[in-house]
């Protein structure tokens, strides 16, 4: 663990700033993630061309809550940086849930692992914001590098696992 917080307190020393300070707490919300997220499955439910992609999308995230939220967090109750080392100022409220997975983590990168396999290009974009909000929880000091490591590994395979599956199974019934 000594590694992740030298990790941890690099970014803090060396990479945090005044406009970081700004614009990551803003990332943070779940609501944010989330309503991206719902936007996306609400407009691409509309349009019958999308409709495989919203499918996959809101099956691959109702599934991610399950490992992520509902198996991982509880067993593995990892506290949160911040609540080992209080010596930080966060910028914003703390959390109350445990610290592994990464969920902020987790359901950006299977949010863009899906739009990948269905769009390289929109997919791209989608990982390069996935990492930024990856990036962001280690800035926040709440998450762990391993957490937000194993919440992105986690979200990219249940992504795949469940868009190959479901691919599979409305295949066989067309």
């Amino acid at each position: 663990m000594d590694w992740e917080f030298n990790i941890l307190n690099h970014i803090q020393r060396n990479i945090r700033n005044d406009t970081l300070d700004k614009i990551m707490p803003l990332l943070s919300p779940m609501y944010v993630l989330g309503g991206i997220m719902l936007l996306v499955v609400i407009v691409t439910f509309f349009i019958k061309k999308t409709r495989n992609f919203c499918r996959s999308l809101t099956i691959t995230l109702i599934t991610g809550l399950i490992p992520c939220n509902l198996i991982f967090k509880p067993i593995v109750a990892r506290l949160r940086p911040y609540q080992l080392n209080t010596n930080i100022k966060l910028l914003v409220a703390p959390e109350i849930d445990a610290s592994f997975p990464s969920g902020h983590t987790f359901f950006s990168f299977a949010f863009a692992t899906v739009c990948f396999l269905y769009n390289k290009k929109l997919g791209i974009a989608m990982y390069i914001l996935a990492f930024i909000m990856a990036f962001s929880r280690l800035y926040l000091y709440v998450h762990f590098p391993t957490d937000v490591i194993f919440g992105a590994l986690l979200g990219v395979l249940t992504a795949v696992i469940v868009c190959r599956c479901e691919n599979m199974f409305f295949k066989k019934m067309l």
